[in-house]
């Protein structure tokens, strides 16, 4: 009967109602009808927990979004991303996943054919809120974009979006932090603290360095996101940062100089196109004071949301302005750096703020604005950025079957081969494509053994391996002919098998159709052999491998016993002798020999075991366990290393690289706070202490009184001074990485200098470069197992010299003859040439360990970390290996420095 009622007037008005209710999200439930507020209102923040409740809220009311995990947190939380785009996309997502990969590698595709692939697939785009915790704009600003996108009906400029672009939208980058973070600034919010600094790394172990890990991929979240990526491809890859330099109020592309050289054209010339249609969709909505090009470069491969680039990914971030947390803050133009006060236009900044309020909701929506420009030039050029990715992977193919490198070799014959190991399973968890050989190999005038390692270039993503591998040259940058130099971003060399320790060869000429044959593509790497051989109770495992530490230190949690032995013992049943450079390896993959490195002083003697628990712990850690009846003469025992590990209030991401290096090797370090070493008796707890790279002022002072709550504030003070010094003076050893050198120096009256102090950045630069040091004494129990000479990364630390009253061991120099520089940048060289890079520094019944640099650098300096682990264990409260020298039998080095070699 009420239908006779409804007039197609009435009728036409109940459409429009019905239509507008959905248009305007009235359907859909708002952030605001979820969690109460609305993001980027003032004072307030929502959590992981709060943000991932909404996204499966609007997930269970649109078929414009689809959750899907991709995995846990280092913390344990369910980490799950959104998929937005329209509903018949979102209905052939493995469609079009497989288009976009199959366009990705180019691999069986002729131009014709990626054209119309091209033409068919949907442009997939990588958007985030991205991996810094305490940047608190990113993860707000993914719940609104994703209602906007969601919940909006009948907007051209949206619906292009949703036909043209699959949004891979991750909530956050970093969902353990962010309910951290958000958490502290609950508790401290309208109290003095409100604005205070988190005092803990917001990600686990790595803190800000979450985005320094893009190649390595040493934490789980990395892993996560670089798995996905190479399952998804897609063709953008866009993190949101905050803070922008002041008082530009965001950092958009093009970057400053340098540029790598192995970035694909196509890629950098997009980047730059994205950056000027950002900051001009934000200009045309009234959002002033974008920049370009400064302060960040293209240079360190490392960055979690730059390494895609190397695989033809257009990868890049912004930097959003960030007062603190949700606090507003009311700028005026006289607090702006002088030079930016006339508020005048430039190239790169055409915009200018002109000051007043910052609120979280203004960075929100700059995000927003930021964002929707990606998706909407992603909309319009999909087909072209489609096909420009093909072409990139194409080249690369054809590039490198014409011009070297051919390939990269990765030799069986290996310092240590686990580590050799590792760098293949970092390849392979790249994307990148590793041959093993089946038969030798020949190339470069010689033959490599059957189970090496080919790493064949011509393939999609070969400028990730070319610019990992090969030595970098940090241009020579400066404004003006005399002017200093324009120093790097973040570190100038990296070359990842110098760091860890492995020797690689370049192939120059090309791989030809026999040489192919006899190669296998790798889906994993297999392990490295291990096992217990001979017969015995006694076993001998060698020095030389990083992974032996891991099976001694579960030997003795086992109940074993294990000694050192002194000096070199003829124990192997192999050849009688081998390079310093090589370690013998198994003639195949699968079947283990014995081991040349077992007549090596420092080799690992382990008994008290029985050999089936002996031989699962070799076999677990890849290394060889060589039977005898009885023990090596001169064998030193030792027992399980007692390790703190100073971690202060103030965030110190070196702490927390030590910390997860020393928890995978099975050493176990306990946390000192600054309490715990002001209370002292630190030598009925430990063996060793270590004192993370940091600077003295951190170390001894922390936060100051008044800017943090009171059980956060300050350092070890004069307190903990003494109680380190008590410590070492009792037998103790000490432990200080890079510029927490300089502190242990100060404060226990060491006689050492720095030689670099005081100088200016324009009389010495070395700001992450990858430096040659020679090893003094390798039977020295704190080089045990290391090559002759070793590269260490020099990152703005110190280089030491002996002063008179000195009594310890000079154990490592850079070469007085020539430049130490091996990778990177290092400006005036001749500073440090002859000079001290680690000491061993006697002090009363202990010893100081001053490294000049920071050994377990980033996770990735594998060739360093045995200095580290000796360290550790040649702790005279263990059982000293090697009775004191006396002064008069410590060589300094000459204190004379010469010209670098032309």
């Amino acid at each position: 009967m009420w239908m006779k009622l409804i007039t197609p007037s009435i009728l036409s008005v109940l459409i429009t109602a019905v239509w507008t209710l959905t248009a305007t999200g009235q359907t859909i439930p708002t952030p605001e009808s979820v969690l109460g507020h609305k993001p980027g209102a003032d004072f307030y923040l929502a959590n992981y927990d709060e943000s991932r409740e909404y996204f499966r809220k609007l997930a269970a009311n649109s078929d414009r979004i689809k959750l899907i995990s991709v995995g846990k947190t280092t913390r344990g939380l369910d980490w799950e991303i959104a998929l937005i785009s329209s509903p018949e996309n979102l209905a052939r997502l493995d469609k079009y996943k497989e288009i976009a990969g199959r366009l990705a590698r180019g691999r069986g595709l002729s131009d014709e054919d990626a054209r119309a692939l091209a033409r068919e697939g949907k442009a997939i785009v990588h958007l985030d809120g991205g991996l810094h915790s305490t940047e608190v704009a990113g993860a707000q600003h993914s719940i609104q974009l994703a209602y906007n996108l969601v919940a909006t009906k009948g907007d051209p400029e949206i619906d292009s979006i949703l036909n043209n672009v699959i949004l891979m939208l991750w909530p956050t980058l970093n969902p353990d932090g962010q309910n951290e973070v958000v958490a502290w600034y609950r508790k401290n919010l309208g109290t003095p603290y409100e604005v205070s600094q988190l005092p803990d790394l917001y990600q686990e172990y790595v803190g800000h360095d979450n985005n320094r890990d893009g190649y390595m991929n040493n934490m789980i979240e990395s892993q996560e996101v670089t798995r996905a990526e190479l399952e998804w491809s897609p063709v953008v890859f866009y993190c949101h940062h905050q803070t922008a330099p002041f008082p530009t109020r965001i950092f958009i592309p093009p970057f400053t100089e340098p540029i790598s050289s192995n970035i694909h054209p196509l890629m950098a010339r997009w980047l730059n196109v994205y950056g000027i249609n950002m900051a001009a969709y934000l200009d045309e909505r009234q959002m002033p004071g974008a920049v370009h090009r400064t302060g960040f470069d293209n240079w360190y491969p490392g960055f979690l949301d730059f390494t895609h680039i190397f695989r033809n990914s257009i990868s890049f971030f912004t930097e959003t302005a960030l007062y603190r947390y949700a606090t507003p803050r009311f700028y005026t133009v006289d607090e702006f750096p002088k030079e930016r006060q006339a508020l005048r236009s430039e190239v790169f900044y055409s915009s200018p703020w002109t000051g007043g309020w910052w609120r979280l909701g203004d960075a929100v929506r700059y995000m927003i604005g930021a964002s929707m420009a990606v998706l909407d030039t992603t909309a319009k050029y999909r087909e072209t950025l489609l096909y420009n990715r093909y072409q990139a992977a194409r080249d690369n193919i054809a590039r490198f079957r014409k011009e070297p490198p051919f390939a990269y070799v990765i030799p069986r014959e290996q310092h240590d081969l686990p580590t050799a190991a590792t760098l293949v399973e970092k390849l392979l968890i790249n994307g990148i494509e590793v041959h093993q050989t089946v038969k030798p190999f020949a190339a470069n005038g010689r033959e490599y053994r059957a189970g090496s390692w080919v790493i064949l270039m011509d393939q999609p993503f070969a400028p990730l391996v070319k610019e990992l591998f090969e030595p970098q040259h940090y241009p020579d940058l400066r404004e003006t002919p005399n002017g200093p130099p324009i120093l790097p971003y973040d570190v100038a060399g990296w070359t990842l098998p110098m760091q860890m320790g492995v020797e690689t060869a370049v192939v120059g000429q090309p791989v030809g159709a026999d040489q192919r044959a006899g190669l296998r593509l790798l889906e994993r790497v297999a392990p490295a052999p291990g096992g217990v051989q001979g017969s015995g109770s006694v076993f001998v495992i060698s020095h030389r491998t990083n992974a032996s530490f891991k099976a001694i230190n579960e030997a003795l949690s086992a109940g074993g016993k294990v000694g050192f032995a002194a000096e070199k013992s003829p124990i192997s049943s192999g050849p009688a002798s081998a390079p310093t450079s090589s370690l013998a390896a198994p003639t195949a993959p699968t079947a283990p020999t014995a081991p040349t490195e077992g007549q090596q002083a420092g080799d690992m003697v382990v008994s008290g075991i029985d050999r089936d628990r002996m031989n699962e712990i070799a076999r677990k850690h890849s290394v060889i366990a060589q039977a005898l009846a009885k023990a090596p003469d001169g064998v030193i025992s030792t027992s399980k290393p007692r390790v703190g590990l100073y971690r202060a209030w103030v965030p110190v991401i070196d702490e927390g690289w030590t910390r997860w290096i020393l928890e995978n090797y099975g050493f176990a370090p306990k946390t000192l706070r600054n309490g715990d070493v002001q209370a002292g008796h630190l030598s009925e707890r430990f063996d060793a202490i270590i004192i993370p790279d940091s600077s003295s002022r951190v170390i001894l002072e922390g936060f100051a009184a008044g800017t943090i709550p009171g059980e956060y504030a300050g350092g070890l003070g004069e307190a903990g001074i003494e109680a380190l010094r008590e410590f070492t003076r009792r037998g103790g050893t000490l432990i200080a990485f890079n510029n927490a050198s300089l502190m242990a120096i100060e404060s226990l009256g060491l006689p050492v200098a720095n030689v670099l102090d005081g100088l200016k950045n324009d009389q010495f630069f070395c700001s992450g470069s990858l430096l040659k040091v020679e090893l003094r004494d390798l039977n020295h129990p704190a080089l045990w197992g290391m090559p002759q000479d070793p590269i260490v990364m020099f990152e703005r630390g110190p280089a030491f010299e002996p002063k008179s009253g000195f009594q310890g061991v000079v154990l490592a120099t850079y070469s007085k003859d020539r430049n130490p520089l091996a990778s990177g940048f290092l400006l005036h060289p001749e500073r440090i040439q002859g000079k001290a890079a680690a000491m061993e520094v006697f002090y009363g019944r202990g010893r100081v360990y001053l490294f000049g640099f920071r050994p377990q650098w980033r996770g990735q300096s594998h060739g360093a970390y045995k200095l580290i682990f000796n360290a550790i264990y040649d702790s005279p409260s263990l059982a000293r290996p090697t009775s004191l020298q006396k002064p008069s039998e410590q060589k300094a080095p000459d204190q004379t420095s010469s010209q670098p070699e032309k």
